[in-house]
């Protein structure tokens, strides 16, 4: 017997952790009309419309570091955001 399917992580759900992410962003002082902004909103955007799980490398020249976007597509993971050194 196949293990069961897990399931797909909502619209609403990725939606509100994208809003996460994005604020988390503004706060660490990433301006909202930066290139690398604007990029992770792009895929942010895509995978809320998709729901399909992705990765994404970012570059955040301002802060000399990329931002790693894991966005899953099942319920039980969240997206993660990490950055790092370039």
């Amino acid at each position: 017997m196949p293990p069961p399917r897990e399931k797909e992580k909502s619209k609403f759900d990725r939606v509100k952790e994208s809003v996460t992410i994005l604020k988390k962003l503004q706060e660490m002082g990433l301006d909202d009309e930066s290139d690398g902004y604007l990029r992770a909103k792009a895929a942010l955007d895509e995978w809320i419309k998709t729901g399909v799980a992705d990765e994404h490398i970012v570059p955040i020249r301002s802060f000399r570091r990329n931002l790693i976007l894991s966005l899953p597509a099942v319920a039980n993971k969240e997206a993660v955001a990490i950055l790092r050194a370039m």
